[in-house]
This record gives structure tokens, sequence and C-alpha cells, in this order.
């Protein structure tokens, strides 16, 4: 107690030493003294890292700068791997030399958000927002939601977060992936609705089967259970229902969905080499024929297939299905759907060596007013884009660049709405993103579940549960693989399920879930 009441002082004392000294840098800057220079540490996305080593070099990072009357110096980590970026996050944290702004996944952040601010990582922005950010304090206040997504049980808050947009209704940028079904296959079985039961999809796949299709349903080991789980009400995970916090591997119905999925492996409906197949071994059975349907994310998927195929034999075709669900016409009650904040992608905070908080926070605020969202998500007027009865329409700079440049390349340039970052995306970006008719279509048919209504939220636990919680997921997480996969495989009879089951006890799962429902509830009386 006494460290931490220590280290709160000294946090605080640095915090408002940081205030200081921005609020007399601040000045100095707007009285023409030159670009306030801001160190920013960020993983260096993959799709930016196809035309530019560093994000400074990008048309849109210039342009930022220009209108912020700023020069950011980044620090990069690669994206390879959640794990490397992971990595590269820790050893910055270990060396106490911190950058201006730290882009990170926060939520994630060892204990919780909480913790990274009484370690002396980060600074808390209350105060900051109040004082520097008028656009990000008047979209807290317009939508309270977001404001406790964002803040700590305490009510504080602690970065300029990532937003896939501002609600969960009607809302696509929530949904980036599903199902891939041959429908020329499908014609010529006469089947003319896509599946949405289990019992639809078997009787689709049992047709591929005789017509002699090699994989009825070829499907990436960890797409398994987020695919076929919601056609039975199964989930695995942590969700929401009339206040309660359930956890979805220990239900009754989850062992109806490892039954019929056994069924379908013994029966060679699906895949049998799911275990190994992952994102290239995929591509290829689907691009060689052998595939009657599989699950993937829109742009790699039906985005990158329809035309390579197409090319070689221009009468296939591919159609996406809503996600399954258990009764026919209701939507599904689960599917993989990204949160709004939490999971959706890396945030901005001001960590504890910022020199000049006031410059850094009206920098980071300017991407959550209107011309900033505009240069976020659509890059520069009459350039990348032009306003067609008042709808953002991209020009042939994005859509058709004259330099050879792909859509996401342009985008990679001049804008950054199609990837994470400090600022909320813009579902008029999508719709233009996504070109083929087959690809908007999929898009309308993912949002067909009623997941919003179940979905966790950014809750954390406090920092004394955090370690507890960690021991018991990790644990569960190893074990329900093995068992499933297992199930799955026939290596295990389903009569074990009770036998899982109690074993998913035993690791202390209903403590898990104990702790998950104070997070929420402490959550939701924010």
């Amino acid at each position: 107690m006494k460290k931490s009441l220590i280290c709160m002082v000294a946090l605080l004392l640095i915090v408002s030493t940081a205030y200081a000294r921005g609020e007399k840098e601040s000045e100095m800057n707007v009285a023409g003294a030159g670009p306030v220079e801001i160190s920013y540490w960020v993983p260096l996305n993959a799709n930016i890292a196809q035309i530019a080593q560093n994000q400074g070099l990008t048309e849109y990072t210039k342009e930022l700068e220009k209108r912020t009357n700023v020069k950011l110096k980044f620090q990069h980590v690669a994206t390879g791997s959640t794990a490397q970026i992971n990595e590269g996050f820790n050893i910055l944290v270990a060396s106490g030399n911190y950058p201006d702004v730290i882009e990170y996944n926060w939520i994630d952040y060892p204990g919780s958000p909480a913790s990274a601010i009484e370690d002396g990582v980060i600074i808390p922005l209350n105060d900051v927002f109040k004082e520097y950010c008028p656009n990000i304090s008047k979209l807290l206040e317009d939508n309270p939601d977001v404001a406790k997504m964002i803040s700590t049980d305490d009510g504080t808050y602690y970065v300029f977060p990532f937003l896939r947009g501002l609600s969960y209704e009607d809302n696509m940028l929530i949904f980036s992936e599903g199902w891939v079904i041959r429908k020329d296959l499908m014609n010529k079985l006469g089947i003319t609705d896509v599946p949405r039961t289990p019992q639809a999809w078997e009787t689709m796949l049992r047709g591929f089967k005789a017509m002699g299709i090699k994989n009825p349903m070829t499907l990436r080991k960890d797409h398994v259970s987020r695919a076929l789980a919601p056609g039975f009400d199964s989930y695995d995970d942590f969700y929401v229902e009339n206040g309660s916090v359930h956890f979805g591997l220990l239900e009754p119905e989850r062992k109806n969905y490892l039954e019929t999925v056994a069924r379908w492996y013994k029966e060679g409906l699906l895949d049998n080499d799911f275990f190994s197949v992952d994102k290239k071994i995929q591509a290829t059975k689907v691009l060689n024929n052998e595939v009657g349907a599989t699950y993937a994310p829109g742009g790699s998927g039906i985005g990158t297939w329809l035309p390579a195929m197409q090319k070689t034999n221009p009468a296939v075709e591919l159609v996406s299905a809503p996600p399954m669900s258990a009764v026919e016409g209701r939507n599904s009650k689960f599917s993989k759907m990204n949160t709004l904040y939490n999971n959706s992608g890396s945030s901005s905070a001001i960590s504890t060596s910022c020199k000049d908080v006031a410059a850094v926070a009206k920098f980071l605020d300017y991407s959550y007013g209107e011309e900033g969202h505009m240069l976020v998500n659509f890059g520069i007027e009459d350039l990348t884009y032009t306003l067609v009865d008042g709808y953002p329409t991209y020009s042939d700079v994005v859509m058709h660049n004259a330099d050879g440049l792909s859509i996401n390349q342009a985008m990679s340039t001049y804008m950054r709405g199609h990837i994470s970052g400090p600022f909320v995306q813009d579902q008029r970006e999508l719709e233009q993103y996504y070109q083929l008719p087959e690809l908007k279509e999929a898009l309308k048919l993912w949002t067909m579940t009623d997941m919003g209504k179940y979905i966790y939220p950014p809750a954390s636990p406090s920092i004394e549960d955090s370690e507890t919680l960690a021991q018991i997921l990790n644990n569960v997480k190893t074990y329900s693989e093995e068992m499933e996969s297992k199930f799955i495989a026939g290596i295990l009879p389903i009569s074990d399920f009770d036998k899982y089951v109690a074993q998913l006890k035993k690791f202390g799962i209903e403590d898990a879930i104990k702790i998950k429902q104070a997070a929420y509830d402490s959550y939701m009386a924010k």
C-alpha cells in the first residue's frame, strides 16, 4: 500500500509538471515557434509497410503534420504477430524510456488499464480532455456508452480510442469475416437459398459430397468454433444475458455443438485436415476447386478468390451466408463480431515522459473533429475524394490509381481509416472498399446476428483479481482447445463431456465468472 501511495504521489507530480510545461510550451508554439516535435511509438501496420518503412513517410502523416503544426518522430515495431507486438511493448515499458505517445491495445495491459496508470507508464486524461480536447469531450458527452468503454472503474479516462463507429446498431464496421460458398455448386443441387441452420447446412454439405467435392467444408482450426457453434446457440467465451455473466463452454448447447461437428468430421463433411489448415493451405484448396464451403475474412476470401477463380473458370460463383442460427428465420444469437472499442485495435495514450501534454493532446484531439475525421477516413478533399450529394466518394487516386497502387495501398498512402488508430472509423469507407457486389452483399448478411445484445463489454477486473483471472483462463484455454479438438476428431467420446466441464470447474472457471461478473457490475455502475 505504501509503495502504491508513493508511486501515485510521484505520478501526480510528474503529471502536474507535464501539465505546466505543456501549457507553457503550447503557448510558445501558438506564438509561432514552429512545429512541436512529438515522439510516437506504434507497431508498423502491415498495410503501411507495403508502401513505406516509416509511418512518417506517408502522405496522410505529412498532411496531418501540416494541419496540426507538429513533427512526428515514429518508433516502430513490426506487426508480424500479436506476440511480436507484445514483446516490443514489454521491452518499451521495461526500459522506462517512453515516447510522448504510445499506441497499443491498452485493454490488454497486464492487470488492467488502471495498472498502466498506477505503474507510471501513462497519465490519466480527464483533466487533459477537459482542458485541451473539445472534440473528444463532445464525443464522450454525446455517447456515454463509449465513455464507459474507455475509462477505468473510477471513471478515469486513459486513451484516445480507436472506435469502430459509435453504436452497435446498423454497424457494418464490426464485421469482417463470414461464410464463403460455391454458389455455382448450390445451383447444380437445386438449392436456391443459402443455409442458415445446421440442418440446412448438412443437407447442402451432403449434396457437395455426393457431387464428388473433396472437402464439402474446409475450416481453419481457429474458425471452427466461431463459424459453427452459433448454429447451436453456443459461444466459446464470456457473454452477458439479462445482466448475468455466462461462460459458454460449460453449457449444454456446447455438447450439442460438439456432437454434431464430430459427426460431420466422421462422415467427411468437415475437412479432416482442419487441425493443420492455415490461411495458405485454405486458399490453395479453394483455388483448386476442392472446397464447397469455407469461412474467411472478406478481402482475403471472396474479394481475392472470386476474381482469381473466374480467370480460369468464369462459371464460378461465390456467395456468403448469415451467421449460422439454431432457429430458421431468426438471427443468430452469437457470431464473430468486433467490439466498438475493446478488441478492435490499438488506441493512443500519453506517457508520463511527455513534456508537452497540451500540444500532444490537441494533436490527438484533431482526429475526433470533423476535419480530422474526414482526413483519417477519406484523405484530402479534391485529391482522394469529392463530396457527391454529401457522400465522400473516393477518386481514381484511390480506386484506379495511375501509379498501379492497389486500393489498399492507396488508402495506406493517403489515409488511415482502413486500419486502427486514435480515431473513429467511418462506415462509408468500408462501403467503397468492398468493390465486388458479392462482397457488398456478404457484409449485409454478416450483420444478421444479435451478438450485440450479449457481447461482454470492455470491463476490467480489479488489479487484485487480474492475476487470478489470467491464470485460470490460461489453463482453461489450453485444456479446452485440446479437449474440443479430441471430441471433434472422435478421439474422445462425447459422453466424456461432463468430465470435461468438471475439469474446467476444477481450474476455477466458476471463480472466473464471479470475477467477470464483479467487473461487469462495476462497469455498468459507472
